[in-house]
This record gives C-alpha cells, sequence and structure tokens, in this order.
C-alpha cells in the first residue's frame, strides 16, 4: 500500500476514537463561570447594591411559623428580623462586627457577637459567593469533581476561605445553580458543619436568587431541618446604614433635682 494512502487510513480509523474520547474534566473557572452566566451574568449581579428578602420560617415539629425578612447589602452587610407573637429577634453584621438581640431567650437588650460567630454572616454577606473573583476576595477554590445529591449528579466546589473556615458548593450542571452548600466553621474551638439546600429559584432585577432554603446540621434528618420559604425579593431597596450598626446606648433618664 502507497504510503500516502496508508496514512489516510490510518487516520479514518483513528478518527472515531477521537470522536468517542471523554470530554474534559472541567476546571473550577469553567463551572463558576457558567454557574455566573446562568445566574443572570456579573454585570446584573453588580448592579445589585441591597437585596431584601421577605418570608417565613418552618420549624418542623413545633408547629410555629415566624415572620422573617433578610437584607444583605454590596458593602459587606447583613441583617436578619425574625418575629414572632410581637417580639422580634435581630441578628446584623455592619462588615466589621457582628450583634444580636434575641427576645426568646430573654435578652432584649442588644449583645455583640464572637470574632468567630461574625465569620458566618461574612459569608452570608457575600452577594456572589466566595466562589466568585475567589482570588480578589483572598480565597481558594478546588474543583473535586461530580457527586450525587439527591439523584443530581452536581458539580462540587471546595473553597477555602481566606479566614480559615470552608465552604463547599454542589452545582446543578443543567441548571449550574447551587443546589447545596456546606459550612465548615470553628466557633469557640469547636467545630459545626451546617448543610443548605436551596431551590425555587426567581428573578430580581434579572438575577436568579434562591427562594427556599432549607439547613441544619449535616447527616441531620431532612424532615426535622428548618426551612426558610421567601415569598418576596427586592433589589436597590432605601436602607439606611444604621439598620446594621450597633444600636447606641438608650438614654438614661436624669433624676429630677430639687431645690
Amino acid at each position: 500500500m502507497p504510503r500516502a494512502i496508508a496514512v489516510i487510513a490510518a487516520a479514518l480509523l483513528a478518527a472515531p476514537l477521537f470522536a468517542a474520547a471523554a470530554p474534559a474534566t472541567p476546571s473550577a473557572d469553567d463551572i463558576i463561570a457558567r454557574n455566573l452566566e446562568a445566574r443572570g451574568g456579573a454585570q446584573r449581579l453588580k448592579a445589585i447594591s441591597v437585596l431584601k428578602r421577605r418570608g417565613r420560617i418552618v420549624i418542623p415539629g413545633a408547629n410555629l411559623e415566624l415572620t422573617l425578612t433578610e437584607w444583605k447589602t454590596r458593602g459587606g452587610a447583613y441583617r436578619t428580623d425574625v418575629t414572632l407573637q410581637g417580639l422580634t429577634a435581630i441578628q446584623a453584621y455592619d462588615g466589621h462586627e457582628a450583634w444580636q438581640v434575641d427576645p426568646f431567650e430573654g435578652r432584649k437588650d442588644p449583645a455583640r457577637m464572637s470574632a468567630d460567630e461574625a465569620k458566618e454572616f461574612q459569608l452570608d454577606a457575600d452577594f456572589e459567593g466566595p466562589f466568585v473573583d475567589y482570588r480578589a476576595k483572598g480565597h481558594a477554590v478546588e474543583y473535586l469533581g461530580l457527586e450525587d445529591i439527591d439523584g443530581t449528579p452536581a458539580h462540587k466546589l471546595r473553597v477555602r476561605l481566606k479566614w480559615g473556615d470552608e465552604a463547599t458548593y454542589w452545582i446543578d450542571p443543567d441548571t449550574w445553580m447551587v443546589i447545596r452548600e456546606l459550612d465548615r466553621r470553628t466557633v469557640r474551638g469547636a467545630e459545626q458543619l451546617v448543610e443548605t439546600d436551596y431551590g425555587e429559584y426567581e428573578q430580581v432585577a434579572g438575577v436568579y436568587v434562591p427562594m427556599s432554603e432549607e439547613q441544619g446540621t449535616k447527616d441531620s434528618d431532612p424532615a426535622r431541618r428548618q426551612k426558610a420559604v421567601f415569598e418576596a425579593a427586592e433589589a436597590n431597596v432605601p436602607v439606611p446604614p444604621a439598620l446594621f450598626s450597633f444600636p447606641p446606648p438608650k438614654p438614661q433618664p436624669v433624676a429630677a433635682v430639687h431645690p
């Protein structure tokens, strides 16, 4: 057989092998880019400076529903108000320190939270999620392949946060939305594993945000997890900075002076 024909024949025989080759493994940056695009794109996301969601919290086994309002700002501030029977619990973070009011535990005055507790709010206040622009934020991201999440083979990304904790995300390869998050935190020397499932994504100002969040400790009974159901969401609503700041002390009554 002439050499030229032999070369062509070899190429034709090899072609099916190349066609059947497995697709290249995506990189973490590829998956992050697809997630960002699916959510609405970087430009629309960056156009949102404030996100407000309102809804309710369902607590299984307690037959209770609490009203919930959440705010977050691009400046890194975050706050939730949870109300039941006229009492409102507050957790807030102004970008530097966290504080809370917990009347359900008999604490009606605001109290500052520890630096360990504040790290949770740093994560919650991140609009895009820590994996977007992770290098600029000082985090590190690792792609861990596909993992089955309730029948969905989801892409798994682990984020090593700059303050030492970890957050792992599972991203649906069909919708490219985050469907699960696992936060590994250290609070007062003890490790905590908190798992959150996301769903019911809706568009707000052209950006998809989750409208349901189901949360509990890792491997806890799903039927006993706390669920937040958001019924409305708004972007770029006016919010006074004082909403997130530790409240100033209440003025003390001045005792009357009698001559």
